[in-house]
């Protein structure tokens, strides 16, 4: 049983870092997005 849980808290532990990163890299991408579209002529 404590084997379970110590595991269950890695596997979340790790989702929760896989959500922050994808979030970042979202932020990162509209960014760019938004900074690049600054310089496209209108």
């Amino acid at each position: 049983m404590a084997d379970h849980i110590e595991n269950a808290g890695k596997k979340g532990r790790f989702v929760m870092w896989l959500i922050i990163y994808f979030l970042l890299f979202i932020m990162l991408l509209v960014y760019l997005y938004r900074y690049n579209f600054k310089f496209l002529p209108s």
